[in-house]
């Protein structure tokens, strides 16, 4: 069960492969078997609850830190998916961009895939498989204004994969929805948490699996949680791996007993650097090392914390800054976003800001020009009297 035939598509190279393939349909309801057994691999035990969670469940929702496998762990699902269920099985990954599909997660999948292809049979391109039964995945990038990609998609065992969720907008979050309507359709939506208000974080909200860095075998071993609920390390472990400066040392001058199992993941020194350019109580620390929402926007412009204090400064006597904001006109802030932000309307007098509305963008960087270069657009600000 050779290689048959390397031709080029419209697109992209394609691979054709021997269609006689094994039989993985005692795999139906067994990712773990399948992926260990049969790929080979090893997962660890957040991965394991996600792939059971993925099987059980209509929807799975990942926050995962920086470099814990996100895309290896769904690579191996989309295989599972079309192998192990029944004829005609399909699945689908999006992601924001271009490179976060073809590159990332489908280029672990076409590791994966080629690893495998005289088990598995069928084809493959840049980012689809065709199997001999009729079952198919493909991905394409969420970077459009509309939901059009997931039209007409009721398949009878769907699996739909939305990598990098926090980039994705409302509008691509609603058409993956709209299409796992059955029994038997899955939504997997995965990421690092680092944007709140948008359809990720309202998920995550109702049921998540949390991966923080702590869980990876590259690093869980050398640190412990200290009395103020942080992740250090140990003191045994930093007596040894610093060097005078209070940096980490090159992995190769540690005990080869320590050095990261898993290559290209997430590593001690990652963290360190972390801790020492961005500090422990960051947005970016939350998010990329935690895993968890932040309270603060990593890339917000006004931290949330700030708003809340001022806030708390009008409550404590209104009538006071109610008082000094009639000195001023009444002036209307836009901000247009661009599709992994919404568009804000704040409405303020002088010291006090009074209303904030926020509007989800439709799509991404084409909403932006859209707006901005096809359409005559026109703010009218009508005066408030007092």
């Amino acid at each position: 069960m050779g290689l048959k035939t390397l031709k080029k598509s419209s697109s992209a190279y394609q691979i054709t492969y021997a269609t006689n393939a094994y039989d993985f349909s005692g795999y139906g309801d067994d990712p773990i078997g399948f992926i260990e057994q049969e790929l080979g691999e090893i997962l660890t035990k957040e991965q394991k609850a996600i792939a059971l969670c993925v099987r059980d469940n209509r929807e799975t929702n990942v926050q995962a830190s920086h470099s814990v496998g996100k895309s290896f762990l769904s690579s191996r699902l989309i295989i599972w998916w079309i192998c192990c269920k029944p004829k005609g099985a399909f699945a689908i990954s999006t992601a924001p961009t271009k490179r976060q599909v073809e590159q990332i997660l489908w280029g672990e999948l076409r590791k994966t895939y080629d690893r495998h292809k005289n088990k598995i049979g069928g084809e493959r391109g840049e980012t689809f498989v065709r199997l001999p039964s009729g079952s198919k995945a493909i991905g394409f990038t969420s970077r459009h204004t509309s939901s059009d990609g997931f039209q007409g998609l009721h398949e009878a065992y769907l699996l739909i994969c939305i990598d990098e969720s926090s980039g994705v907008s409302e509008e691509i979050d609603g058409g993956a929805q709209a299409c796992v309507t059955s029994a038997n359709n899955r939504l997997l939506r995965i990421g690092n948490p680092i944007r709140t208000n948008n359809p990720f974080h309202k998920a995550c909200k109702r049921s998540h699996i949390r991966i923080p860095s702590w869980s990876h075998p590259n690093v869980s071993w050398a640190y412990n949680l200290t009395a103020d609920g942080i992740h250090r390390l140990k003191p045994e472990v930093a007596a040894w791996m610093l060097d005078s400066n209070r940096e980490v040392k090159p992995e190769q001058e540690w005990p080869v007993e320590y050095r990261s199992k898993v290559p290209g993941a997430i590593s001690v020194r990652w963290i360190e650097e972390v801790r020492t350019n961005h500090g422990e109580s960051s947005a970016y620390w939350k998010s990329r090392v935690e895993a968890e929402f932040p309270t603060n926007d990593s890339d917000g412009i006004i931290l949330l914390t700030l708003l809340k204090q001022a806030r708390a400064s009008y409550d404590a006597n209104p009538q006071y800054w109610d008082t000094l904001a009639k000195r001023y006109p009444w002036r209307l802030g836009l901000d247009v976003g661009d599709g992994g932000d919404p568009h804000a309307l704040a409405l303020l007098r002088g010291p006090v800001l009074y209303e904030v509305q926020i509007h989800p963008t439709k799509g991404d960087l084409l909403d932006t020009l859209d707006f901005g270069q096809k359409r005559s657009v026109r703010v009218c600000i009508t005066r408030i009297n007092d």
